[in-house]
């Protein structure tokens, strides 16, 4: 733990409340965009019963760090606290500079979907600009109904980067916010574009890039993602490099670049167009290949390109394809330390190996995952799911082999004498175990029972069967608590 937060956090655990809060506001004015600070000055001002107050310091740490998984735990623990008032010296902590910022939206016969973007983004930004690249349908004359709206026509040349460019070139405020035409921004996220600005507008050295959420909407559900940059200031130098997965980069550093924070905030989009039938109408793989393979050819050294076309050879083309990718992203990036995706890279490798049940190429890359991100869950998972495919080999295994020696009694003929006992019992027993590693733990006991009444004086028989008998109460147990959480779930 932080240094700094851990005095914060033993101030509150000792019940210093109000030691706590008086930290936790010369923290949070030394460093605004620190989710931390914000979440225990919010905690410390709770403790005395201010509600209110800590709830709006509670907001602003989701903001700062939306991925956190505590709000939901605090908004009960707020329930039992009264509501109070908020001081103006909080109110103070809490304001930001006033910035203006943009929206920025490229588009081409987007009719479907423009108008519900424009609307979802009125009154939360200064200005809203539009670069159309063709359009023959009705995207033109719908985005005519809205006076707010500034359009600008370019001519498509195979790069999304140039015509973000474009509209970056007509924008006039101090900060810009991308979206897509198929994406909406969440109605009740409309007052956090300027806020959000405003709090990063005050980040001394670097220059923010601030990734929202994305709500796609995919076949089974939802995916949550922070990976694009969408708000950034407009007064730093950045642009975008790409002719398709356009990344934002500066002139003294191209698409690497040390100088920009990259951070996840709170802002939620929402985004349709991974939905299967917008994406085949939009024949998006064909084009982002094409692209992609143009881009390769045109930068070859470049990892950021290799680890797009991977990704996307791996729908269209195959796994063979995206390892060859694969392995010019890892020759290319070993030596580039501002490449943020080979965790990744690994990761993919891993899942096609596995795939093709290589599952001793597939762990290897899964622990190479695991040595950039020790903590990294999906590098977890999935040498977990190669370590149960691998016990359940072992345990087929080892079954056919019990069941050979228990038979080699009918053919052997060799020299040395065999061990008789595997014959009469230490077969079947050790089928037994076999039956409870695999989780038949009924028929494991009942094999027991049978070879109990073969050889009664065995001590190693009884044991194995109170060993059973003590895992299947636990078993019964376990599905009692179960049961008793469903019934609890639907109010009985």
């Amino acid at each position: 733990m932080d240094p700094r937060h851990k005095l914060l956090s033993d101030l509150i655990l000792s019940e210093q409340y109000e030691e706590a809060e008086q930290s936790g506001k010369k923290h949070v004015r030394e460093f605004p965009i620190d989710p931390q600070g914000w979440l225990l000055l919010g905690e410390a001002l709770m403790k005395q019963g201010h509600g209110q107050a800590a709830q709006k310091l509670f907001n602003r740490s989701v903001l700062l760090d939306p991925k956190a998984t505590w709000m939901s735990f605090m908004q009960k623990e707020l329930q039992k606290v009264p509501l109070g008032e908020v001081s103006d010296e909080l109110k103070q902590l809490l304001s930001v500079p006033e910035v203006t910022v943009s929206a920025a939206i490229i588009v081409k016969d987007e009719e479907r979907s423009i108008e519900r973007c424009i609307q979802s983004i009125l009154n939360a930004v200064d200005e809203i600009i539009v670069v159309d690249s063709g359009s023959t349908d009705q995207t033109l004359s719908i985005l005519r109904k809205f006076p707010q709206v500034k359009v600008y026509q370019m001519k498509w040349n195979d790069s999304f980067a140039e015509l973000r460019n474009e509209a970056l070139s007509h924008v006039h405020s101090q900060w810009v916010f991308w979206l897509d035409a198929d994406e909406w921004l969440d109605e009740e996220d409309r007052g956090l574009i300027r806020l959000t600005a405003g709090i990063f507008s005050r980040l001394k050295g670097l220059i923010p890039a601030l990734q929202p959420c994305i709500v796609n909407y995919v076949k089974d559900g939802t995916l949550r993602e922070f990976s694009v940059p969408r708000l950034f200031p407009t007064d730093k130098g950045i642009y975008f490099s790409g002719r398709i997965h356009e990344q934002i980069a500066t002139a003294e550093e191209g698409i690497f670049t040390t100088r920009v924070l990259h951070k996840p905030v709170g802002i939620r989009l929402h985004h349709d167009g991974y939905e299967p039938q917008i994406k085949a109408g939009k024949d998006k793989a064909n084009r982002n290949l094409k692209l992609l393979e143009q881009m390769t050819e045109e930068e070859p050294t470049n990892p950021g390109w290799w680890y797009f076309l991977g990704r996307e050879t791996m729908d269209s083309e195959g796994s063979k394809r995206s390892l060859e990718c694969f392995e010019k992203v890892i020759e290319y990036g070993k030596d580039n330390r501002h490449f943020g995706r080979m965790a990744e890279v690994y990761m993919l490798m891993g899942k096609i190996h596995n795939s093709q049940s290589r599952l001793d190429q597939a762990e290897e890359y899964y622990r190479k995952a695991l040595a950039l991100h020790p903590d990294y869950p999906d590098a977890h998972f999935y040498l977990a799911s190669i370590a149960t495919l691998k016990a359940q080999k072992l345990l087929s295994t080892a079954m056919k082999h019990v069941q050979l020696a228990a038979t080699g009694f009918h053919t052997y003929r060799g020299p040395v004498v065999p061990d008789q006992d595997i014959r009469h019992w230490k077969a079947d027993a050790l089928k037994s175990d076999i039956f409870v590693q695999n989780g038949q733990i009924a028929e494991g006991a009942a094999l027991l029972r049978s070879l109990k009444l073969k050889a009664p004086n065995k001590k190693v028989i009884s044991e194995k069967i109170k060993y059973i008998e003590k895992q299947k109460q636990q078993l019964l147990l376990q599905n009692l608590r179960l049961s008793n959480f469903e019934r609890r779930d639907i109010g009985e």
